[in-house]
């Protein structure tokens, strides 16, 4: 008797043992199954998240497209071939906004909704070929901006409102261009109506600006009775002189009837616009040994000496 009331007891024992390890089994494997949850890598494409860094034949690349980016983001790394950042919320291309990244080849910016640019956004792009800017706000754009691209050969900027008016003078000169056979093709004006969806690349100088216009960015003297004032014709003292980010000496709308003689020698870019010269003779630049750009567009030139110019 004492036998089986033992064995009863072992029985009662055991079970309530199992009852109470139950529970704290169940507890555990929850606890490890939400370990494993937590461990595991969850892949999220959402704004503000890091963009994808890669390398294709031996370039490097960032893939940053549709991640609603108003700004270019500090932690990306500088050694970039390539950056991606087409279908953002960009609306500012700020000055020197992409300085950091001079092995940049490439830029797709397009599909944006870029409005304005600001004279130094491309400072330091001195290696970029290749910019997409279609598909953007812009509405004018000056040559100026591109001065820190000299290799540039591949440029799109059509599927933007462009209003052709004396200000993007410079910006469809630059165009048409023979060897920029490539920069800004399909490019149409928005605006004014009498030239809307007119090719940028096929407008003529005349067709941008009105009398007005002209009268107000080139103003001639008024009749009086005072003697007009003489001034000199070949001075280029009256031209600004810069020195960053390359020697330019800027003598647009200055009145000059010939190219100045005394322009300093280590001058890169010479802007001599929108004067009144109307002949170039031999040697003009001879003595300008640095010289790489030069403007000389709205001066009614009617004659060019076959003399060499340099």
């Amino acid at each position: 008797m004492r036998v089986v009331t033992v064995v009863i007891l072992l029985f009662f024992c055991k079970a309530s043992e199992l009852r109470k390890a139950s529970p704290r089994g169940r507890a555990n494997h929850g606890r490890a199954g939400g370990s494993r949850r937590g461990s595991s890598p969850v892949k999220r494409y959402a704004p503000g998240l890091p963009c994808e860094v890669y390398t294709y034949l031996h370039e490097k690349y960032l893939d940053c497209q549709e991640r609603r980016l108003v700004y270019v983001l500090p932690d990306w790394p500088q050694d970039l071939l390539h950056m991606l950042l087409a279908r953002n919320k960009i609306r500012i291309l700020k000055n020197k906004m992409f300085s950091k990244f001079k092995r940049l080849k490439s830029l797709d910016l397009q599909q944006n909704e870029i409005s304005k640019i600001e004279g130094d956004a491309f400072f330091g792009l001195n290696k970029l070929t290749t910019l997409l800017l279609q598909h953007n706000q812009i509405k004018v754009l000056t040559e100026e901006v591109f001065i820190y691209t000299p290799l540039l050969s591949y440029l799109r900027l059509y599927d933007n409102p462009w209003h052709c008016t004396c200000e993007m003078e410079t910006l469809i000169s630059m165009l048409q261009i023979p060897r920029n056979r490539n920069l800004g093709n399909y490019a149409k004006c928005e605006s004014p109506q009498e030239l809307k969806n007119k090719k940028l690349r096929q407008l003529k100088p005349e067709q941008l600006c009105s009398e007005e216009e002209s009268e107000r960015l080139d103003p001639r003297p008024q009749v009086s009775g005072r003697p007009p004032v003489i001034k000199p014709e070949v001075d280029s003292s009256l031209c600004y002189n810069y020195v960053f980010p390359i020697q330019t000496l800027d003598c647009k709308r200055k009145e000059l009837k010939k190219v100045p003689n005394n322009i300093p020698p280590d001058i890169v870019k010479l802007d001599l616009s929108y004067n009144k010269i109307n002949q170039l003779r031999p040697k003009e630049f001879e003595d300008v040994h640095e010289l790489k750009k030069l403007n000389l567009s709205s001066n009614g030139i009617e004659f060019i000496d076959p003399g060499p110019m340099r």
